[in-house]
């Protein structure tokens, strides 16, 4: 059976007046539209739904009954629009986003803290991750957005958004290290501190480093760009890490010199082209992409 919402609505109205006129004005609409409504809905339902008399309508016993479901219906069709407006409003909701540590604290960070002050209801859950399991969930539809790395994807249902550039290169502690790098080369015999081979930022390196004929190997291999720059200010060796982070810090790390040869490395957010954002994750890019 299909049937028209608003017949539901009009039944319901009258039947809580139990009067035409009033029902026509909570309703604002016509006495003979109301009727013609009433008798399309008993129509439809082949049943009598009121007892007319001069004294309003009554409802029969089908129509007590109902009276009852529709009531309970339409309070359920009403909360459901009263929460939908309570997200839209962004008095309610949820955030879910995917992102190494590192990215979160450099990226993300700033920006939570804006979006909180002006929206403090919000839920916001950060997934910590390899990119790849990131995107895997991003695909699969439990995390609206993720922030990475430089890296190629090869999913056509994931559309991404280039939003920052972030130089990586080689740091060191002056205290127990000198910069004695003159090339990429001299860094073959090194102690190197990197991510492992999973990381982008491990992947962005080797990239860079194949096209110049060269292939490094890590003296100390550790899963977070953190635990290559405590590594790295503890003497192990040269780590290989985002500058901006190690400024943060660890204000006594220098870079090589090289560094200055190794490209820019970019950061994008990426989102499934095929699911629309909830409204706190589409407000939250406002402040994301300023």
């Amino acid at each position: 059976m299909n049937i028209d919402l608003e017949l539901y609505r009009i039944f319901y109205v009258v039947a809580k007046n139990k009067h035409m006129t009033r029902a026509s004005e909570e309703l604002h609409i016509s006495q003979p539209a109301i009727s013609q409504a009433i008798k399309k809905l008993e129509s439809q339902l082949d049943g009598t739904l009121f007892l007319r008399s001069n004294k309003g309508m009554e409802l029969t016993s089908e129509g007590k009954m109902f009276y009852d479901y529709v009531k309970g219906a339409l309070e359920l069709i009403n909360n459901a629009e009263n929460e939908f407006t309570s997200f839209k409003d962004l008095t309610k909701g949820e955030i879910k986003i995917g992102a190494s540590t590192t990215l979160t604290k450099i990226v993300l960070m700033d920006a939570i803290k804006e979006f909180h002050k002006d929206y403090p209801n919000i839920n916001i859950s950060i997934t910590n991750d390899l990119t790849n399991n990131l995107l895997i969930d991003l695909e699969k539809g439990k995390l609206d957005f993720v922030i990475y790395n430089e890296g190629k994807l090869k999913n056509n249902s994931i559309e991404s958004l280039k939003i920052k550039e972030l130089r990586q290169g080689f740091l060191y502690n002056p205290k127990f290290i000198k910069d004695n790098i003159k090339d990429l080369s001299d860094l073959l015999t090194s102690n190197l501190i990197l991510q492992k081979r999973e990381s982008n930022s491990r992947k962005f390196l080797e990239e860079y480093t194949i096209k110049k004929g060269i292939v490094l190997e890590a003296k100390t291999e550790v899963v977070s760009q953190d635990l290559v720059l405590e590594f790295t200010d503890a003497g192990f060796g040269f780590g290989f890490s985002i500058i901006e982070l190690a400024r943060r810090n660890y204000p006594n790390l220098k870079e090589l010199k090289i560094n200055k040869d190794i490209p820019i490395n970019n950061i994008y957010l990426a989102k499934n082209k095929n699911l629309n954002l909830p409204f706190a994750s589409k407000k939250l890019l406002d402040y994301l992409l300023i």
